[in-house]
């Protein structure tokens, strides 16, 4: 024993003299020559080492490179296509005769690699990976029929690797056909000891560059891998950036966190009950589990966003909001909801939004083109005037120029959009308002198919009535055509009006039934092209702010010669019954049979409106009569009476209205001449005849006289 001993010692010093012999006469910075030569001949590429080649053997089989540099690819930039400032891997000696690997932390410092792309789709390694794959086809060719089978755990149970550290590396890419530049640099990469179903400390940072995007990141994380690679564990996760866009005046910072995410590539889930994201005011909570990875993937997801000011948000976005109504809208946002679906169709469900003071719940489900999605929503109450923009006082003093450029007209209806979503929609608000007027019980139903948009029914509540409507969107080319109804029954029209313009006007219940078609995608082409027809109708109305009866004593007092008697305050004409109808056609509102009643009065009407200009020109005749002649049913054209005529002229906004009295004195005058007239001719007639009489009976008295 005490000899095996002896020579075992004495085996052993003889390697350990071999090695330190070894060491100390081997010199590799003698070949390096030989190495450059090796690389030019099988890469064609030109290897440069300029720093020192240090090798050690004991108790570490190492190598440490100094400087090093490969040419690029012929037809490329002058720059090499990689370099680094230092290099080092070492192995221990001893575990290796026990067929382990146990390698020390391997460090690569000052790396530069420089990717590009020609002109001609061609990059500057492709050379070398042509080269690569012909030598792996020959060797593949020798060891066909011999298969190998890899063990990855035992693979790693023979590998140890004390890390990876990468320092101030940077990578370029050039693309010369997309004319893209890309630089990553400042890269810095730490990984701990890899050992598995251990944490694993893992850092690594870096600087992004392009012409538009420019985004500095951190990454930490522990990392925790099995030993047959196929269970990942990323513990306490942290990134961090700041990136600035082109297009946006401001930095943006967000931020991703994570207690715990689990990835197992061989059950194909991952999941995770944390994950945090965050920009600015914008917080975002969500859990994660999804399962079928990478065959049909398919995701659950809970997720809450907290409260935040969209406003605030939308600044650090550089959008620019319009003015509102209300200084306070669109100041607070949160929403919830989970999520689950696959490629193929995605589900939300228990969607809850508050907006402001609007609070909005609904589910919906999405499918790619051309499946057809579905949208459920219901509004509990919203007022859409304060989101408005705010209206500006008109400039007394300012005169606009017939030569001032007008600012492009935006397009309303986006017809590019229309044919990307097939969609189901019912969308219901319990109370709205707009423009001041007051609406409760809204539905609509929208089905949209190829591009093709129909609303039906479109139907809500207010004033004592209730709007039904339909409308229809085709488009064609680059243009859409549109159609619809109208119908509302008995609504306090004067109510609506005072509303919506702020002036009490009309007072009665009002009936409006129409149809309608018409052409285009912005506003003034949809009222230049619109066609269709009115059918208009109102009781027990009262029209204030004029006072028909007053012109009817005007009227009077002017044939009369009498003074004109005083305006009777406030002005007001009771209106009995209206109707009228109306055809529309390209934009232009054609009436010829408005007719109307008041209880001294028939009103019979006739005009146009052309909707485009928003110009009137419209004339009402008024036939007066006294309550003692006048039957409740008996119609304008009956009546006998000197007509009155009233103009309107001007447009929507600043209407004039003309009272026509000499065209009617004229008339009184001429039917009172014709009265008149008719009388003497009626008293001539009568003297004649008794005259004859008279004659006659004288005659007759003298003939027959005894």
């Amino acid at each position: 024993m005490k000899l095996f001993l002896k020579i075992s010692l004495a085996i052993g010093l003889l390697i350990f003299i071999a090695v330190v012999g070894f060491a100390i006469v081997f010199n590799p910075n003698d070949y390096k020559d030989d190495i450059t030569k090796l690389v030019k001949d099988k890469t064609g590429r030109e290897l440069t080492i300029s720093g020192d080649i240090t090798l050690s053997l004991f108790p570490w089989i190492g190598i440490d490179l100094g400087a090093i540099k490969i040419s690029n690819a012929k037809g490329f930039a002058k720059e090499p296509f990689a370099k680094m400032t230092h290099f080092q891997v070492r192995v221990k000696l001893w575990p290796l005769f026990k067929q382990q690997l146990q390698a020390d932390t391997i460090v690569i410092e000052g790396l530069k690699l420089n990717l590009a792309k020609n002109k001609h789709g061609i990059t500057n390694w492709a050379d070398l990976t042509t080269s690569q794959s012909t030598s792996q086809t020959k060797s593949k060719s020798k060891t066909e029929s011999k298969p190998v089978q890899a063990n990855n755990a035992h693979l790693l149970a023979a590998i140890a690797l004390n890390g990876i550290n990468i320092k101030n590396a940077q990578f370029n890419w050039h693309d010369q056909q997309q004319n893209q530049k890309i630089t990553v640099n400042d890269v810095q990469l730490s990984i701990g000891k890899l050992t598995p179903d251990t944490k694993i400390p893992l850092k690594t940072q870096f600087h992004f560059q392009e012409k538009s995007l420019d985004a500095q990141v951190k990454f930490n994380s522990d990392v925790t891998f099995s030993s047959d690679l196929q269970r990942f564990s990323f513990t306490d996760t942290q990134l961090s950036s700041n990136i600035k866009l082109a297009s946006l005046k401001n930095p943006l910072a967000p931020k991703l966190s994570s207690s715990l995410m689990q990835l197992d590539i061989k059950k194909q889930t991952f999941n995770t009950q944390s994950l945090n994201l965050s920009e600015s005011t914008l917080k975002l909570q969500t859990k994660i589990t999804a399962k079928h990875l990478f065959s049909k993937p398919y995701i659950n997801s809970q997720i809450i966003v907290s409260p935040f000011n969209p406003r605030t948000l939308t600044n650090k976005f550089s959008i620019a909001l319009p003015e509102m109504s209300d200084k306070n809208a669109l100041t607070r946002f949160n929403a919830q909801l989970n999520m689950q679906g696959s490629l193929e169709k995605i589900e939300f469900t228990n969607i809850e939004l508050s907006l402001d003071d609007t609070n909005i719940v609904g589910n919906a489900v999405l499918k790619p083109m051309p499946g057809s999605s579905r949208v459920n929503l219901v509004v509990d109450a919203i007022n859409i005037d304060r989101y408005l923009a705010k209206a500006v006082a008109a400039n007394k003093e300012a005169t606009p120029s017939k030569n001032k450029n007008k600012a492009a007209e935006v397009a309303i209806i986006p017809v590019a959009l229309l044919s990307l979503v097939n969609l189901d929609a019912d969308f219901k608000v319990n109370k709205l308002k707009i423009k001041n007027t007051n609406w409760k019980n809204l539905h609509a139903v929208t089905h949209s198919k190829n591009g093709q948009v129909q609303i039906k029914p479109l139907t809500m509540q207010g004033y004592d009535a209730k709007v039904q409507s339909d409308f229809k969107i085709k488009p064609v080319k680059n243009n859409a055509q549109l159609s619809g109804t109208l119908n509302i029954q008995k609504i306090k029209a004067g109510k609506l009006l005072n509303d919506l313009t702020g002036k009490d006007k009309l007072k009665g219940q009002t009936s409006i039934v129409a149809n309608f078609t018409t052409s285009g995608i912005k506003l003034s082409q949809l009222k230049q092209n619109l066609n269709g027809k009115l059918k208009l109708n109102l009781q027990d109305g009262t029209l204030k702010g004029f006072d028909l009866n007053h012109k009817q004593k005007v009227l009077e007092a002017k044939v009369k010669r009498q003074p004109i008697p005083v305006a009777p305050k406030p002005a007001e004409t009771k209106i009995a019954n209206l109707s009228a109808t109306a055809v529309i056609k390209n934009g232009i509102l054609t009436n010829k049979d408005l007719r109307a009643a008041t209880p001294l009065s028939r009103i019979a009407g006739q005009g146009t409106v052309d909707i485009p200009k928003e110009r009137l020109n419209y004339t009402a005749a008024v036939k007066f009569t006294s309550s003692k002649d006048i039957k409740a049913n008996k119609p304008y054209e009956k009546m006998d009476a000197v007509p009155l005529n009233i103009h309107v002229r001007g447009t929507f906004e600043k209407p004039d209205i003309k009272v026509d009295f000499a065209k009617a004195l004229k008339q009184v005058l001429k039917k009172e001449l014709k009265k008149q007239k008719n009388e003497l001719t009626k008293k001539l007639t009568e003297e004649k005849k008794k005259e004859l009489k008279n004659k006659l009976e004288n005659k007759l008295k003298k003939l027959f006289k005894f």
